[in-house]
């Protein structure tokens, strides 16, 4: 098998765990919340899925190299899948974790009308999260960024009738907006910077430019660094932009869970 080969094997099992995700959670609603346990244990089951190719892809990592695979959509539009030793343990993370929530919500929304709506939502986080991970360029990383802060809202308005929760997801909402905001200008100053949004052509650009030392770009480059943090800090909650995460009490614990893991 050539190493092209391996290339594509690596990254379509690397893909095959937010392909699954993504999967169950464009099922209907209605009919998600008519078998509300089969939900859950179909998206427990996937999940657990979805941490076992995770594993097979790094451990193709490990013997055929990162895989940096590109699938033409329309010229210069595409999507990739960039797959390396950070993408393999950040992956392995993510999706275990994902599968102890996914498992341990089976038994607490037991008997819960919108127990298959939660399963929805809770694949469709899952899976952005995932995506995120392995996504190939900037544009696909932040769509998935923005799909996963969705997907954590509606988590967040299970309860609809909570004021509290309602409060807490509007605030999220605005700060998560704010780190929107901070995303979208990397985006921007990273293509004037380096005419690319692949990580691969990005990441050997940075390369360069600290080989040939500071340079006309610097103030650019400090500036996307401060954006990336910033966007960071206000996705993550970090202190001081931490104000709404203590008020998710009000959502179902699996929420919790998922976003304090």
């Amino acid at each position: 098998m050539t190493n092209e080969a391996h290339q594509i094997l690596t990254a379509l099992l690397a893909a095959a765990g937010p392909l699954l995700l993504l999967t169950c959670g464009c099922l209907p609603e209605t009919f998600l919340n008519q078998n509300g346990l089969w939900a859950a244990r179909t998206g427990a089951t996937l999940s657990l899925a979805a941490f076992v190719v995770v594993l097979a892809a790094s451990g193709s990592l490990i013997f055929n190299g990162a895989a940096d695979v590109e699938l033409p959509i329309a010229g210069s539009l595409h999507l990739g899948i960039y797959f390396d030793n950070m993408s393999a343990v950040v992956l392995v993370l993510v999706s275990f974790l994902l599968a102890v929530v996914a498992r341990f919500s089976i038994n607490y929304l037991a008997g819960d009308p919108g127990q298959g709506r939660f399963t929805k939502w809770l694949c469709l986080t899952g899976g952005s999260v995932l995506t995120i991970v392995i996504s190939g360029n900037l544009v696909q990383f932040a769509l998935a960024w923005y799909a996963a802060s969705m997907g954590l809202h509606q988590l967040l308005l299970f309860y609809p009738d909570r004021p509290g929760a309602v409060l807490a997801a509007r605030k999220k909402f605005i700060i998560s907006r704010l780190g929107d905001l901070c995303l979208l200008s990397v985006i921007v100053l990273v293509y004037q910077q380096f005419h690319t949004w692949d990580f691969a052509a990005l990441f050997a650009g940075a390369e360069q430019l600290h080989e040939n030392g500071p340079g006309a770009g610097h103030l650019s480059i400090n500036l996307i660094c401060f954006l990336l943090v910033g966007g960071a800090m206000l996705k993550s909650a970090q202190f001081p932009f931490h104000s709404w995460l203590p008020d998710t009490m009000e959502t179902p614990t699996p929420v919790s869970a998922l976003m304090h893991a």
